[in-house]
C-alpha cells in the first residue's frame, strides 16, 4: 500500500492511498461527504476488491489529508478526472465507484469527459441536491444512529458555495456509452431511493439499477450489511452490467 498525492489544476494538494496486487484493472473509490479514505467502510471495500483489482481512494478537496475546502462539486468532478488521468498509465482499465456525494463527483467526471473510465458505478447518489424533497426515513434513520456513533471522523473544511452546484440529472444521459450502475439502499433516509430511479430514467445504456433491501446510506451499507451491495458491485467491477433488480 503506498501514499500519495497530486496537485488539482488550481494548485490545491489531493492525497489518494493505492494497493497494488498485480492487476490490469484499477478501481477508483471517491467517498462521500465528511468521509475520508481511511474510514473502515472503505478500508473494508478496498479489502473486498482487491482480489479483482487493484484499489486507489481519494481524499477530496478538504477531507482527511487533502488540502483546499469542499467546493460541493464546483472543482471535486475536475479533480477526479485529473486522478483517473493520473493513474491510467499502466492500466488496461479503469472502473470508477463513488459513494453518496462522491457519487455525484463520479457522475459528472464521467459525463463530462468522455472515454475516462471503462465503468462507473455510484451508491446513494444524489440525482440532485433538493435533498428536502422528501420525509426523512426514521426507521433508516435510527438503524444508522449505531454506525454513526462509532466511525471515527476527521474534521473537514466545508467552504461556501460560490455558485450553484451541478445536477447529475441533467447530464447523466451523456454518460453513455460507458456501462453506468446505480446502487442504492431502500432504506435511505438521507438520499431517497426517488433519486437512483430518476437517475436510472435519464440514463442511457448500458445502465443497470440496483435497489437494496434494507440498506441504508452509502457507506453505512459497508459497517450494517455488506454483502448485498458488495456482490453486485465485484460483479460490475469485473465487467458484469445486470439487468435492473430491486
Amino acid at each position: 500500500m503506498s501514499e500519495a498525492s497530486f496537485r488539482a489544476r488550481d494548485g490545491v494538494e489531493l492525497a489518494y492511498t493505492l494497493q497494488r496486487a498485480g492487476h490490469e484493472r484499477l478501481a477508483l473509490v471517491v467517498p462521500g461527504i465528511l468521509t475520508d479514505r481511511r474510514c473502515a467502510e472503505l478500508q473494508l471495500l478496498a479489502r473486498e476488491l482487491l482480489p479483482l483489482a487493484d484499489v486507489a481512494t481519494l481524499d477530496v478537496r478538504g477531507h482527511g489529508d487533502s488540502g483546499g475546502a469542499f467546493s460541493y462539486g464546483r472543482h471535486e468532478p475536475g479533480d477526479v478526472a485529473e486522478w483517473a488521468r493520473l493513474l491510467a498509465p499502466g492500466y488496461r482499465e479503469l472502473v470508477l465507484v463513488g459513494f453518496s456525494f462522491g457519487g455525484l463527483h463520479a457522475l459528472m467526471a464521467t459525463a463530462r469527459n468522455a472515454g475516462l473510465v471503462a465503468r462507473v458505478a455510484t451508491v446513494a447518489a444524489p440525482a440532485h441536491l433538493a435533498l428536502l424533497d422528501h420525509l426523512p426515513s426514521a426507521r433508516g434513520l435510527l438503524r444508522s444512529l449505531p454506525w454513526m456513533a462509532r466511525r471515527r471522523r476527521r474534521p473537514a473544511r466545508l467552504g461556501l458555495p460560490r455558485s450553484l452546484p451541478p445536477v447529475p440529472l441533467r447530464l447523466v444521459e451523456r454518460i453513455a456509452p460507458t456501462p453506468l450502475l446505480l446502487l442504492h439502499g431502500l432504506r435511505d433516509w438521507l438520499v431517497p431511493p426517488s433519486h437512483a430511479r430518476r437517475l436510472f430514467a435519464a440514463a442511457r445504456e448500458p445502465k443497470a439499477l440496483v435497489l437494496i433491501e434494507g440498506g441504508l446510506h452509502a457507506e453505512y451499507m459497508l459497517a450494517a450489511d455488506p454483502e448485498p451491495l458488495l456482490e453486485p458491485l465485484r460483479r460490475f467491477v469485473e465487467g458484469s452490467v445486470s439487468p435492473t433488480s430491486a
